[in-house]
């Protein structure tokens, strides 16, 4: 009995033995350091603002990515819409470039000639051959195409087609996480050199609470899944927020991330999604520290520009590159004798959203004229006033801005001073 005993104590160590050790085979490698760090320049009219917007990128990143073109659909036929790229921009750049061929989403059919196919080639090749001719290197050729997930098979049909127009620059595409779940992803990958996972993204449904276009714990899983790929990729990040509508039955109707509102219809829930820089700074931070070994950069969507109405400031992305949260810093202002002119200065990194009364107090005289600014709301008493944001306005303000929100007329020179509300909203 007891030498049956010590057979199965020994069968019991071989077995767990044997497990840890197929553990140790299916483990993922693990790599650290320096994590490269590239930007999608996604405007098609390059204005002065994105002129200068490439030339910061060249200096703050390891490259970019240039939107050249975009294939849409009217009834199946392809409309080809060219970006007025400055081919002098690039030339002039040290980092590599890459050229980005956006697809509108198609229902099919597949073929590997037909009407839709050969617009697509035709597009990837006028914009190489355009590159060539302006004697810019492009070192990535990227194809975002809203395929369907269960169209991958089709959309491997157009990249072995697409392939030849190619040549030798490497071919890469966006992908998203729900595709890492999908056999036909893993055959389609064979006719790539890479992929971009974008762990970004506009519920298509409302979802109740959330708010965020990155949420941290699945960009984890995620990543951690598509290690297990043994495929090189890249992660595209946000940098952005948007507005989102939602119908009655709360689908997705379209999304605003530009500076001018759709026209809604009626009944349509509009909602806003943004990126919480600070814990994209954490993600960033870990995978500096520890990733898996086919992750091989983070690609930033977008870079800043200007005139962006919803995006990042350089300040914010240069220190969530870095790995750290930005500074958060936004201070009240007086100036002028009398009147006295308020204002709110943001000398932080972050994008700030306006949500703080501001307190003014003074010892002498009284207030004979005032006004607020618009999305604000002024209450003047004794020796007090509150300029308080009005609910339901969104007010941002940029690192480095300063906006005004008021001003105040006393009956005598009179000193102010001026702070924060100790808590967020209206102060009564």
């Amino acid at each position: 009995m007891r030498h049956v005993k010590r057979l199965g104590y020994l069968a019991g160590c071989f077995a767990m033995a044997a497990g840890w050790l197929a553990g140790c085979e299916r483990a993922e490698p693990k790599v650290s350091g320096r994590l490269p760090q590239r930007g999608y320049l996604w405007q098609r009219e390059w204005t002065p603002a994105v002129v200068e917007a490439a030339r910061l990128a060249d200096q703050k990143m390891d490259g970019m990515v240039v939107l050249g073109a975009e294939v849409h659909w009217r009834r199946n036929a392809p409309q080809i819409i060219r970006s007025s790229v400055s081919w002098a921009t690039l030339k002039s750049a040290d980092k590599p470039c890459a050229i980005a061929l956006r697809i509108a989403p198609f229902s099919g059919p597949f073929a590997s000639d037909d009407a839709a196919v050969r617009a697509v080639k035709e597009a990837a090749a006028a914009l190489l051959g355009e590159a060539r001719v302006h004697g810019v290197a492009v070192d990535e050729f990227q194809v975002d195409f809203d395929c369907a997930q269960k169209k991958l098979a089709g959309y491997r049909i157009w990249l072995a087609a697409l392939r030849p127009v190619i040549g030798s620059v490497p071919l890469v595409i966006t992908a998203l996480p729900s595709w890492l779940e999908e056999g036909e992803f893993r055959r389609l990958l064979g006719s790539v050199d890479g992929y971009v996972l974008q762990v970004h993204s506009v519920p298509t449904e409302k979802e109740t609470g959330h708010a965020d276009l990155c949420d941290p714990g699945l960009a984890r899983k995620w990543v951690a899944q598509a290690g297990k790929l043994k495929r090189a990729f890249s992660v595209a990040l946000p940098t952005y927020w948007c507005l989102a509508g939602y119908d009655s039955s709360q689908k997705l109707l379209g999304v605003s991330m530009d500076s001018v509102q759709p026209s809604w219809p009626a009944g349509t829930r509009v909602l806003e999604f943004s990126t919480e820089a600070d814990s994209v700074a954490g993600l960033v931070k870990e995978w500096k520290s520890v990733r898996p070994s086919g992750m091989k950069e983070l690609l930033w969507y977008r870079i800043p520009v200007s005139t962006d109405a919803r995006n990042w400031r350089w300040p914010t992305l240069c220190a969530v590159m870095d790995g750290r949260k930005p500074t958060h810093l936004v201070e009240p202002v007086a100036s002028g004798e009398n009147p006295v002119d308020l204002a709110l200065a943001n000398s932080g990194e972050a994008e700030e959203t306006l949500e703080r009364a501001v307190v003014v107090s003074w010892n002498e005289g009284a207030v004979v004229a005032s006004d607020a600014h618009a999305g604000w709301s002024l209450q003047v008493g004794k020796g007090r006033a509150l300029f308080i944001p009005e609910p339901g306005r969104r007010l941002r303000l940029s690192p480095g801005e300063q906006r005004g929100i008021g001003w105040l007329r006393y009956d005598t020179n009179t000193k102010v001073h001026v702070q924060m509300a100790e808590r967020e909203g209206p102060v009564r």
